[in-house]
Formats: structure tokens, sequence, C-alpha cells
């Protein structure tokens, strides 16, 4: 059966997080604005570079766009 997360999965995932991160503030602001941009963004990192997911496997294109969300560009403005 699957358990809980070991703490050796909670570091991995963290370290993913922090890379899915790096890799969306790389991006110009204006591609980086809206949830459509975020959603383009995580099929994208998730098709390009699938190493970095080689971790927990709950990692997929939701959950990178859960973590982006809070970090739009628009969400500073106005």
């Amino acid at each position: 059966g699957r358990g809980a997360l070991t703490g050796i999965d909670i570091k991995s995932l963290v370290d993913t997080q922090t890379r899915v991160l790096e890799e969306w503030f790389r991006l110009p602001e204006s591609r980086r604005r809206y949830a459509t941009d975020a959603v383009a963004f995580a099929y994208r990192l998730l098709r390009d570079q699938p190493e970095l997911f080689t971790g927990p496997k709950e990692v997929g294109h939701e959950s990178i766009v859960n973590w982006l969300l809070p970090h739009l560009a628009e969400a500073k403005t106005g």
C-alpha cells in the first residue's frame, strides 16, 4: 500500500518546488501574469524537464500550478 510521505519525500518535494519556482521566476513578468501562463509553464516543464520530477509521484501539473498561482505577476499589480 501507499503510506504517508516520509521525511525524505517531503525534502524531495520541497527541493522540486524550489526548482520549479526558480524556473518560473526566470520568465519575464509578461509571461507569468495569468493562471493560463502557469498551466502552460507546468505542462512545458513536465515535458521538457521530467528529471525534475523523479521524486514523489504526486507531482503533476496540478501541483505545479498550485505552487505558481500565489506568484502570478498580476497579483502584485493594482
